[in-house]
């Protein structure tokens, strides 16, 4: 194989800083992060849905999910109603003042979207977007083999 992994690698890594980096920038006035704007996006989406199930739709683990849902509580974005088919699980709602915010989400999201885009042709993104596929779809591979459950993209 002839590629520079080490440079796929590096470059991978360096987009998810700057991803990293403008998301905590933008959101840090919501109290949000990188890592948990993403919670009430799925919640907006799919009101009720159990901890367990977000952590999968996010593809991360429970512990990561608990930690980000208490602190998505006490901002009072979320808010946890008892499962009344099973008192062991919870359904997790996003709460009007979390509803109130999804919508800048959403513009923050689509600008930086557009930053990164720029100058692309839609034949170049539609190519890079195939190949980072193909490439995590062979890393979620590598994970099964590892006995992680993974989600496909």
């Amino acid at each position: 194989m002839d590629y520079n992994v080490n440079n796929i690698i590096k470059l991978t890594n360096s987009i998810y800083r700057c991803n990293q980096a403008f998301i905590d920038e933008k959101f840090q006035k919501y109290g949000l992060t990188a890592g948990s704007y993403s919670y009430l996006m799925v919640l907006n989406k799919k009101p009720g849905i159990s901890q367990n199930e977000i952590s999968k739709e996010l593809s991360v683990d429970k512990a990561m999910s608990a930690r980000t849902i208490k602190k998505l509580i006490e901002l009072g974005y979320v808010e946890k109603i008892e499962n009344e088919n099973d008192v062991r699980c919870f359904k997790l709602y996003i709460t009007e003042n979390g509803k109130k915010i999804v919508p800048d989400i959403k513009k923050v999201i689509d600008d930086w979207i557009e930053i990164l885009l720029k100058g692309n042709s839609k034949e170049n993104v539609e190519k890079g977007i195939q190949f980072l596929k193909s490439v995590l779809n062979n890393g979620n591979s590598w994970r099964k083999t590892q006995g992680e459950e993974v989600n496909k993209v």
